[in-house]
C-alpha cells in the first residue's frame, strides 16, 4: 500500500508539472464549456423531454474531459515510457507490476474525476447548472465505473502503438469519431437509428447517458442506469482481458525478436 501511495502521488506530482497534459486533463474541457455555453443558449432536446442547454452540455463535455484523462492519457503516456524504456527499467526492480499499473489507473482516475468536478462546479456557477443530491451517488458511481472502463481500454489500445509519435493518431482515431455519435458534443434524440446502433455498440454513449441521467431534471428514482453501467464493466473486463494478453514492458515491438544477421558475418555452408 506504502508503495502504491508513492507511485499514485508521484504519477499525479508528474501530471501537474507537465503543463501539455495538466491543460487538457483539466482546462481544455473547461474551456469548451466556457466556449460552448457562453455561445448558446435556450434549451435541447434530449432524453426524458427538453432541458436547459448548459444543463445537457456540462455532464456530457465532463464525460469529453473524463476521457481525455482516462483513456487518450494512457494511450499516449504508455508507449512513450515503453519506448524510453522507463517501463522496462520499472519491470527489472523489486516493484511488483500490478502495484506500477494501478497507480498509474488510479492517477487517471483521480485526474478524469477532478477535471468532471471542476467541470460541475464552473457550470454550476457560471451557467447555473442543477446539481441533484439525490442522485449523486448514481452519478459518482458512473464516474467510477466509466473511469475504470476509458483506462483499461485506454491500456489495451496502447499495447497495439509500435512507435510513440503515432500514440496520439491511434488515440484521436479511436476516440474522436465516438464523440460526436455518443452525444458527447450533441444530444442524439432524432438521430438516425444506425447511427445509434453503432453508438450503443461502444461504451462511450453508455457512458454519456448513465451520467447525463443523474443531472436530467425529468429522471425518477436513484438515477442509476442499470443497462448502461452493466454495458461499462463487459468492456472493462474486455479491455482488461485484451491488456492482460498484450501489455508489453520491453520497448521492442511484439513479433520483432527475429535475430538479424550481421552483413558481415559469413557463414559456411552446412
Amino acid at each position: 500500500m506504502r508503495l502504491f501511495l508513492l507511485w499514485t502521488q508521484a504519477g499525479l506530482r508528474t501530471l501537474v508539472r507537465t503543463p501539455r497534459a495538466a491543460f487538457f486533463t483539466l482546462a481544455f474541457p473547461v474551456l469548451l464549456l466556457v466556449l460552448i455555453g457562453a455561445t448558446n443558449s435556450g434549451t435541447v432536446t434530449a432524453a426524458g423531454g427538453k432541458v436547459d442547454f448548459a444543463q445537457y452540455f456540462t455532464p456530457s463535455l465532463a464525460i469529453f474531459g473524463l476521457s481525455f484523462a482516462c483513456y487518450t492519457s494512457l494511450v499516449f503516456s504508455i508507449p512513450r515510457a515503453r519506448e524510453q524504456g522507463i517501463l522496462k527499467r520499472v519491470r527489472g526492480t523489486p516493484l511488483e507490476p500490478s502495484i506500477y499499473l494501478t497507480a498509474l489507473i488510479s492517477v487517471a482516475l483521480i485526474s478524469g474525476v477532478g477535471s468532471v468536478l471542476l467541470m460541475v462546479a464552473v457550470g454550476a456557477a457560471a451557467f447555473g447548472v442543477h446539481v441533484y443530491l439525490h442522485l449523486l451517488p448514481a452519478a459518482l458511481l458512473t464516474l467510477v465505473l466509466g473511469s475504470l472502463c476509458l483506462s483499461a481500454l485506454g491500456i489495451a489500445v496502447s499495447s497495439f502503438v509500435v512507435r510513440a509519435d503515432t500514440a496520439p493518431v491511434v488515440a484521436n482515431l479511436t476516440l474522436l469519431p465516438l464523440t460526436f455519435i455518443s452525444g458527447v458534443f450533441s444530444p442524439m434524440h432524432g438521430a438516425p437509428d444506425w447511427i445509434t446502433t453503432v453508438a450503443h455498440v461502444f461504451p462511450l454513449s453508455h457512458l454519456v447517458d448513465a451520467f447525463y441521467a443523474t443531472f436530467n431534471p425529468h429522471t425518477t428514482g436513484s438515477g442509476f442506469a442499470w443497462g448502461d453501467l452493466a454495458v461499462l464493466v463487459a468492456w472493462t473486463v474486455v479491455g482488461a482481458r485484451v491488456a492482460e494478453r498484450r501489455f508489453r514492458w520491453d520497448p521492442t515491438p511484439a513479433g520483432s525478436h527475429r535475430r538479424q544477421r550481421d552483413p558481415d558475418v559469413r557463414t559456411a555452408p552446412g
